[in-house]
């Protein structure tokens, strides 16, 4: 799996709220404009940036539910305990799943889910080119883009503590 994909996962269980947020920071800054010290050009500027990152994200969004539409209900599993972390969903949605494999078999899952994920990307034309071309203005996903090439996915997951994966039955640290 490519970089640019292992950040469009890190950023999909924080989708709507960036994509809410944005939406808010521009009515604010468009309330607001009249009394700024910025003129009236640069304000414009800066709500049609926001404005452009709402678009990317909302673009990457439908994109990306397309694609975990496409998985299995093990596939989304993995995909959620190792990207996304939502406590809420591993432990609600996912609460009656439990595997019957070794660990080993666990990590080669996880590879063969990122071949998976990596073709899908692709097929639907989520290649890096695309990735470079709608987010370079947009400096957040640059500056995690820049952190997992230099650190990798871990650099940029949450610092919670992790839910146990549900090996035979009983729970396992992974």
């Amino acid at each position: 799996m490519k970089d640019y994909q292992k950040v469009i996962l890190l950023m999909s269980p924080r989708l709507e709220r960036l994509i809410r947020e944005i939406g808010q920071c521009v009515e604010a800054k468009a309330r607001s404009s009249y009394n700024g010290r910025e003129s009236a050009e640069v304000c414009i500027e800066g709500i049609l940036r926001l404005l452009y990152a709402k678009d990317a994200f909302l673009v990457l969004r439908e994109k990306a539910e397309e694609i975990y539409v496409q998985l299995t209900r093990e596939e989304r599993y993995l995909l959620e305990y190792k990207y996304f972390r939502r406590k809420k969903v591993l432990e609600g949605e996912f609460a009656d799943l439990s595997f019957n494999y070794c660990e080993r078999t666990y990590y080669r899952r996880q590879r063969r889910l990122g071949e998976k994920l990596n073709n899908l990307f692709l097929r639907s034309g989520m290649t890096e080119e695309w990735f470079k071309k709608v987010f370079s203005e947009i400096p957040y996903v640059m500056g995690m883009w820049e952190r997992v090439r230099r650190a990798g996915e871990n650099s940029v997951l949450d610092k919670r503590a992790h839910t146990e994966l549900r090996v035979n039955g009983t729970p396992q640290a992974v």
